[in-house]
């Protein structure tokens, strides 16, 4: 069941989420950014992939703005290969009618070999 932008705390660990980046999810982000097909998954398309398995645990209502990330690199993922996300919450902000959520994330291939980590800072309307 989906948390709530009031149910988190700094700190708060998300459950690991799994997924597969198969060719057709990647041939769909290449399309989305009109760029040339590849043998790897472009990095930014496995934060994407990250963030989005996010929404599975985290409820976004709508209006919600993905302001800034901040990642790191540390290896070429392949096509089809099977990946796990470990996220938290970093920082929590409620400014006003402001709130704002700064999210950890660390991703790693099927071996436990991190292959991303970095930060996402998402806007949430009140």
């Amino acid at each position: 069941m989906p948390v709530t932008y009031e149910e988190l705390t700094v700190g708060y660990e998300f459950p690991p989420v799994s997924y597969e980046l198969s060719a057709s999810l990647v041939a769909k982000y290449l399309e989305a950014v009109d760029s040339a097909d590849g043998d790897a998954v472009p990095p930014l398309a496995v934060a994407a992939r990250a963030l989005a398995a996010l929404t599975e645990w985290l409820q976004l209502p709508p209006g919600t703005i993905h302001a800034s990330q901040d990642f790191e690199f540390f290896g070429v993922v392949p096509v089809g290969a099977a990946v796990g996300c470990q996220a938290k919450v970093a920082r929590k902000l409620t400014r006003g009618s402001m709130r704002m959520l700064v999210l950890e994330l660390s991703v790693s291939d099927k071996s436990g070999q991190k292959v991303q980590s970095g930060k996402a800072t998402v806007i949430l309307p009140a």
